[in-house]
């Protein structure tokens, strides 16, 4: 899937896969062909990504193909066991969290979780975090602390979700509740934001000891839609607001 600052590659992406096809089909060496479109593909895609405005910057930020919380897990966690729940209400699928490790030690993942297609997202809740799931991963935390497990958390979400369900079972109180306990875990805690990092719905993850932000991610109070709403009343002005804030 492409962005619209993408679309001068996609026709050429199309036709790199169709020859591979053709290739494989027909058993033919093609391989000179298929290097030289790559080759345009990627020094293209090199261009672009050089030259990128604010705001294209924050829409990479939420690429749908960008790597989510589980894909980084199954990349460099071993034998991981994720837990649910939050022994309060329910499970949130919207935040994950669980044991494994890395590189032998023993380690406590916490993430947001955004799904792949409209019918994974939506039950992922688009990666915003209801309550239960913000207490999910201060549980972890606990646990963590109480065996001195390190923490690694990777924040992707646009912030957390401002349903009215989610209000009314304690939304801002479960945020603050997580800033306050984090403060006070003696377990190291790395967190990093590996997409978009939105307003309290990320800082209820993101207070750790070191904190990391990936390439072309975004960690901010507000979205850029959101502040030209605000500042504005006219969320077309998105560009504008990216150029100054972001």
């Amino acid at each position: 899937m492409f962005l619209s600052f993408e679309k001068s590659i996609e026709d050429k992406a199309k036709k790199l896969d169709e020859l591979k096809v053709f290739a494989e089909e027909r058993q033919l060496d093609l391989n000179v062909e298929i290097n030289r479109m790559q080759n345009e593909i990627d020094v293209e895609l090199k261009d672009i990504y050089s030259n990128l405005s604010v705001i294209q910057k924050v829409q990479i930020a939420r690429h749908p193909n960008r790597p989510n919380s589980l894909e980084y897990v199954s990349m460099i966690v071993d034998d991981f066991v994720e837990l649910h729940g939050d022994r309060l209400f329910r499970d949130d699928t919207a935040i994950i969290g669980g044991l494994g490790k890395i590189s032998g030690n023993p380690v406590v993942i916490i993430g947001n979780q955004k799904g792949r297609g409209i019918e994974e997202s939506i039950m992922r809740n688009f990666g915003m975090g209801h309550p239960e799931g913000y207490r999910k991963a201060l549980r972890l935390m606990k646990l963590a602390d109480r065996f001195n497990i390190p923490i690694i958390s990777f924040i992707d979400t646009a912030g957390a979700y401002p349903g009215l369900g989610a209000e009314e079972r304690g939304q801002g109180e479960a945020i603050a509740r997580n800033l306050l306990e984090m403060f006070e875990i003696s377990s190291p805690i790395i967190s990093i934001v590996i997409g978009e990092g939105g307003s309290g719905g990320a800082l209820a993850l993101g207070v750790g000891n070191q904190v990391l932000i990936l390439e072309n991610s975004y960690y901010s109070v507000i979205s850029p839609e959101g502040a030209a709403s605000i500042l504005f009343k006219d969320s077309s002005r998105v560009d504008e607001v990216a150029r100054v804030f972001f």
